[in-house]
């Protein structure tokens, strides 16, 4: 019929670059098994072992390149997009992005900045009438006083949740939904990434810390034409204001230094130099989320049956996500 005729004949130009796109599958075909390796210990075998990965451009929000699992044949859920998990840590910055904003707003004793002092040591936190007293990962304390900025470089649990504290639940809610992040609850938990995000939600979310404060909404199609070339539709770029570029660019320098001397310093082990802000996350997954001026990437790391990965972002997505930006660069310098 007519209206099968018409579609056959449009054209649908979609944001995906072709080569990002073909060095992405790579980073995670290659990479996933050397994390299969450091699974093989593992009693129940790496079966369901899975990764996927997405690169937004921060400005536009042009979807660049998107990899939903290992392999399409064997699976074709496209788990950048529609699986649901715990980001763990990579939901930190929205912590301390809160916290940044509040102060200003503040007297200065109160002021939160990255050089406010907390002390790295096991804390209960009463919620509801009732006690939560998060571990860090691995139940290492440093027992001893840090600076903000050196609590998300070494994404120290407790901190984080004092700080979560200290400003207020709701505040972090508020700052992590205008990032564009569902379904987080103001509880303390929260603050260490207990909420559910999919790599496109989180990717959108990095838009803003890259991107001045302004977060890009995700877009894959630019736009689609008849045969003749008469546009039938077309993308707007969206943007909306989640943080002040002074925030943004507080946040993006703290980020700088979990790559160099933090949590991600395997992104640079790995031969990738260069200038970058990230942030690392360890759930039940591993997590990866980091940024150039011109390219956002997430990768997340996983079973699909949820199991406990049992082992950090940093060595797990990280390398992934190094690899990728490492070719990204050379493409697109």
């Amino acid at each position: 019929d007519e209206n099968s005729q018409s579609l056959r004949s449009m054209r649908v130009y979609s944001t995906i670059d072709l080569e990002l796109q073909r060095a992405a599958y790579q980073a995670v075909t290659k990479n996933i098994v050397e994390v299969e390796k450091l699974l093989a210990r593992r009693k129940t075998g790496t079966a369901g072992l899975q990764a996927a990965m997405v690169a937004l451009n921060p400005k536009t929000g042009e979807i660049l390149a998107m990899v939903g699992g290992r392999d399409y044949a064997a699976s074709q859920l496209n788990r950048a997009t529609d699986a649901k998990r715990q980001p763990g840590s990579v939901f930190k910055p929205f912590v301390y992005g809160a916290a940044l904003e509040q102060s200003t707003e503040v007297s200065s004793g109160q002021a939160i900045t990255p050089a406010t002092i907390f002390i790295d040591e096991p804390h209960s936190f009463e919620f509801d009438g009732r006690p939560y007293e998060p571990g860090n990962f691995g139940d290492k304390f440093e027992m001893r006083p840090m600076t903000v900025r050196d609590a998300l470089v070494n994404s120290k649990n407790v901190i984080t949740v004092e700080i979560a504290e200290k400003i207020g639940y709701q505040n972090v809610q508020r700052f992590a939904e205008r990032a564009g992040l569902t379904r987080v609850q103001a509880y303390p938990s929260t603050a260490l990434g207990v909420g559910e995000a999919t790599p496109l939600q989180m990717a959108a979310a990095y838009t803003a810390f890259s991107n001045q404060g302004l977060r890009a909404t995700p877009f894959g199609i630019k736009r689609i034409t008849t045969k003749d070339g008469v546009t039938v539709t077309e993308s707007k770029i969206e943007t909306r204001e989640v943080m002040s570029p002074q925030i943004a660019y507080i946040m993006t320098s703290m980020m700088q230094d979990v790559i160099n001397r933090g949590t991600g310093t395997r992104v640079r082990q790995m031969g990738f130099n260069g200038v970058a802000a990230g942030k690392t996350g360890s759930s039940r997954d591993g997590w990866f989320a980091g940024y150039t001026p011109n390219l956002v990437c997430v990768v997340w790391v996983g079973f699909d049956d949820n199991s406990d990965l049992g082992l950090t972002g940093g060595a797990t997505a990280a390398p992934i996500w190094a690899d990728f930006m490492i070719r990204a660069l050379q493409l697109r310098p």
